[in-house]
């Protein structure tokens, strides 16, 4: 789900059409830089907990493995298509 909203976000800047669902992430792109944006696609897209559940055991955080899927995702597109100068 966050490559793909991603993906919608890089494809506008090369010139697709934005759709109408990913407007409010390019905003939040612009004014918060991609960190804040995979912080807050990956808060939006996490299951909530139950209350008075226990917290899991620590494993990375959201944030940063939407960060890693991206950057991966990136890695992918740029092997199978070919680097660019």
């Amino acid at each position: 789900m966050v490559v793909a909203q991603y993906e919608a976000l890089r494809g506008a800047v090369l010139g697709d059409a934005l759709p109408p669902e990913a407007r409010t992430g390019l905003l939040l792109f612009l004014r918060r830089g991609m960190s804040g944006w995979a912080r807050a696609v990956a808060t939006m897209s996490a299951p909530p907990r139950p209350a008075g559940s226990r917290p899991p055991n620590w494993k990375i955080p959201e944030e940063h493995r939407a960060v890693v899927h991206i950057f991966a995702a990136m890695a992918i597109n740029a092997n199978h298509y070919g680097a660019t100068p």
